[in-house]
């Protein structure tokens, strides 16, 4: 028995897959959010501004994102949301929001049986955020047009 035993720090794996869910944009709050409702694509459950939280319904595997290398649809037992939690905050100086992407993915083996927690592979999530990012350039440009 060492010491790594009591060792609690998170694994390199998990540190990445926490750094794939964030991003943090240097604009208001409120533009961030309105950047966000433009990319989601999928019915909303729940919202609430104050709190920082936008919660999908349960989306079907063979109704969401695909990425473009996946051939055959997959499963009709996967379903997922996502969650969407935003907090204001400053950076370098500088008014900036962080965002985190939560997708919850499970599997549903049959009817009787609870579902089962999978992993995402971080791909939508990526997507999300450079969606999110071009808005925010798109709001940015058209804001200083009018000027």
């Amino acid at each position: 028995m060492g010491c790594s035993l009591f060792d609690k720090r998170p694994s390199t794996k998990q540190q990445m897959a926490k750094f794939n869910k964030q991003r943090v944009f240097f604009a208001p709050y409120d533009t961030v959010w309105r950047a966000a409702h433009a990319v989601i694509k999928f019915p909303i459950a729940q919202e609430n501004q104050d709190t920082g939280i936008i919660e999908t319904e349960y989306i079907k595997g063979i109704d969401g994102w695909l990425p473009p290398d996946i051939n055959k649809p997959p499963s009709s037992g996967i379903r997922y949301k996502l969650i969407f939690t935003f907090a204001k905050g400053t950076a370098d100086g500088r008014e900036s929001t962080r965002v985190t992407i939560d997708k919850k993915m499970e599997i549903l083996r049959d009817f009787f049986s609870t579902p089962e927690s999978i992993e995402s592979d971080g791909l939508e999530e990526k997507i999300l955020f450079y969606r999110i990012e071009r808005e925010l350039v798109v709001m940015d440009a058209l804001k200083r047009a009018a000027n």
